[in-house]
């Protein structure tokens, strides 16, 4: 009987440790680069996430954030991506700007995790952090 036992007990083993590989290789991929975005201003954000140069860029993702709010954008590919947001609140113009470009790793090397805050300093010419002012029509554009 103790021979049966230990094939069992082997047999048990071998079929955990294929189930311990298969949970393992199913965590894997469920990783995946993201970013997540934090409005640190009492304006609602929309920010559109562009794949791509400022030359020859698509369309990520858009994404709106409330005021003091966040999002997380998640990202399939490895490549490079820029944000253009319009900053709006009642009674005030909106605001528009191009951020920095950054890169996003998804791949088996591994995956990017950042974080960018937006901050707003009211006052008559409200102060954005972190990149250039542009146009309506360039944030239009995708």
């Amino acid at each position: 009987m103790p021979f049966i036992s230990a094939h069992f007990s082997a047999r048990s083993l071998r079929a955990l440790s294929v189930l311990l590989v298969f949970f393992l290789a199913a965590s894997a991929s469920f990783a995946q680069a993201r970013l997540t975005i934090e409005n640190n201003s009492g304006r609602t954000m929309t920010v559109k996430i562009m794949r791509g140069s400022e030359q020859s860029s698509t369309l990520h993702e858009t994404v709106t954030i409330v005021p003091h709010g966040e999002e997380t954008v998640y990202f399939g590919q490895t490549g490079y991506y820029f944000t253009k947001t319009k900053a709006v609140s009642n009674g005030r113009d909106p605001i528009y700007q191009k951020g920095q470009p950054f890169h996003v790793v998804n791949d088996d090397t591994g995956y990017s995790v950042m974080t960018i805050t937006f901050t707003i300093r009211e006052s008559a010419v409200p102060q954005v952090s972190g990149g250039k002012q542009i146009t309506k029509q360039e944030f239009d554009r995708n």
